[in-house]
């Protein structure tokens, strides 16, 4: 049975009425929309060759297993153009945007349409297996790539990031290179929780040319939360984790970086 389309329902986050912009061209890289399932508490199968074909002729390349960023059993397929993707979790799947050739990143809304589609696609497969699906936990996760020689050239750059404090842990003796950092908040009204992940990929930076190697930083921003246990849970929740994010990262990062990524006012 086709999965209802979405819509949006004017979760906001709270504190904030003003509308936070949008970049001509911003450091994302990545942005995935994910769900659990019930079933999947302890694991979720769906017949990966099954999906594959209820996908469509889009999606003729082969599953392939993950590596390090993932758990060893994720398994993931790429459109034909390399720009989307499916994943199949231990206990769900993702639906994600791909865009580290640097393809332009599209409006959210289709990126939503893509998942709701993939996820018509794994009922589908799961019902001819005799098993009925339900939502259990929704997740956005969005992935910003930043260079060195962009918004930064050293680690005493990294103040574009509010949240970096400059030379951590300085009477040990520890520098910047290979810096890892996490921050995790819990969303207002139990709606779940925001994870902040700051992290300098030093090995990219040795092969980059760049005379000092210093690389690039990823800065990741997840929302997830709880479905309620229905399709509009899903959807409501997968908007306001969005919304959640984008917030977050118009408050995590500088006037300087946001006018050097091309700010505007968002349309809507």
């Amino acid at each position: 049975m086709p999965t209802t389309l979405p819509v949006r329902t004017g979760f906001r986050v709270a504190g904030s009425e003003v509308t936070p912009p949008e970049y001509a061209h911003p450091p994302l890289v990545e942005s995935w929309l994910a769900v659990e399932f019930v079933e999947g508490r302890d694991r979720f199968e769906v017949d990966a060759t099954h999906l594959r074909e209820r996908l469509g002729p889009e999606w003729s390349g082969s599953w392939q297993t993950l590596g390090d960023d993932a758990k060893s059993d994720d398994q993931q397929i790429d459109n034909v153009m390399g720009d989307r993707a499916v994943r199949l979790t231990t206990r769900g799947f993702a639906f994600g945007w791909l865009g580290h050739q640097g393809e332009h990143y599209p409006r959210y809304e289709t990126i939503r349409d893509g998942f709701v589609a993939a996820l018509d696609a794994v009922r589908d497969v799961a019902h001819h297996a005799h098993k009925e699906i339900v939502p259990r936990r929704w997740s956005v996760r969005y992935v910003n790539r930043i260079p060195q020689g962009t918004v930064w050239m050293a680690p005493g750059d990294w103040s574009f990031f509010r949240l970096w404090q400059p030379v951590p842990l300085k009477s040990l003796g520890i520098g910047c290179e290979g810096y890892k950092a996490r921050w995790e908040v819990p969303l207002d009204a139990e709606r779940g929780s925001l994870t902040v992940k700051f992290r300098h990929d030093l090995e990219a930076g040795q092969a980059s040319g760049h005379a000092d190697g210093l690389g690039q930083v990823w800065m990741t921003l997840q929302a997830k939360g709880p479905t309620d246990g229905d399709d509009a849970g899903l959807f409501e929740g997968l908007d306001y984790g969005r919304e959640v994010i984008v917030r977050a990262f118009n408050e995590l990062v500088t006037v300087d970086a946001k006018t050097y990524w091309g700010v505007a006012r968002r349309t809507r």
